[in-house]
């Protein structure tokens, strides 16, 4: 397999290949910063070119998920469609990569093959670590109104030697229904295939939910697309991860949810039917 560093045209990344493949996928980690190779691994294993794409923490780009321009991403996709052979380009994102990634579906739909996005956001989020914050710009602009969220006092003072229990602030953020679905993305405009995971014990945020509004809208809409749900009832946000973890680039500890038998039955799943489904769709 080949490992190939992308740096270029203020692009960072790796491109993963093995043989010829003539579909690619971008995958996009969440706000950690982290970015995993393995599932680019896992991609280029089974005939795709793989491309995992930094867009934050790593100079030269953003230190923070604040102010990120999607121009990036709309030269990462033109970059992906120079490499020999490919002829179609799928997103696989994961929290605020599957936020992104659906984003990025409804602004360049014409663009984008499939989608896969796990523990999603029905909305679209600002910087969570500070109040305010814009994460996605367009032509200088925020991509969309940010959705109502604060970590309230009680939860961060109760937290304090401990791991938060993030969920509860973002349930109580909802209650503002009319700036929620001011931030809602539009999925209606999606012209790809979509595969939505999601985990009923997510404690980092509500997935599930999330992931049901999804449907909830594109069923609404009318939307034409094949699109899939699959829920794990007693899985956590990040199963790969485990029940708990420290925040990259908060420096806290978060409560991801789930248990250690399910979570590390999902941590599998997902990504072998994430890839069933880009083989399908792909091919």
């Amino acid at each position: 397999m080949e490992r190939i560093p992308l740096r270029e045209n203020g692009l960072v990344g790796t491109f993963f290949r093995q043989g010829r493949p003539k579909a690619a996928v971008i995958y996009l980690g969440g706000s950690s910063g982290v970015l995993s190779d393995q599932p680019a691994c896992a991609l280029a294993s089974c005939g795709f070119l793989s491309l995992a794409l930094a867009y934050f923490a790593t100079d030269p780009l953003p230190p923070r998920l604040e102010s990120v321009p999607l121009e990036y991403f709309e030269r990462a996709i033109q970059r992906v469609k120079e490499e020999s052979g490919i002829e179609k380009i799928a997103l696989w994102g994961g929290s605020r990569g599957a936020e992104l990634a659906l984003i990025l579906g409804t602004l360049f739909p014409n663009q984008i093959d499939a989608i896969a996005a796990h523990v999603p956001s029905s909305v679209v989020f600002g910087t969570l670590d500070r109040e305010g914050g814009v994460a996605w710009t367009y032509r200088n602009q925020p991509i969309l109104p940010s959705a109502p969220f604060k970590y309230t006092q009680k939860t961060m003072g109760e937290c304090r030697d401990s791991a938060i229990l993030a969920t509860p602030c973002f349930l109580k953020a909802m209650q503002d229904r009319e700036a929620f679905e001011r931030a809602s993305i539009p999925v209606e405009k999606l012209r790809s295939p979509l595969l939505l995971i999601s985990a009923g014990d997510d404690q980092m945020w509500p997935s599930k939910l999330f992931a049901d509004q999804i449907v909830e809208r594109l069923r609404k809409y009318g939307s034409s697309i094949p699109f899939f749900h699959l829920s794990y009832e007693h899985v956590g946000h990040a199963p790969s991860k485990g029940e708990i973890g420290l925040h990259a680039i908060m420096n806290r500890w978060f409560v991801f949810g789930g248990s250690p038998k399910e979570n590390a039955k999902a941590s599998v799943e997902w990504v072998e039917k994430t890839i069933r489904f880009f083989q399908d769709y792909l091919s």
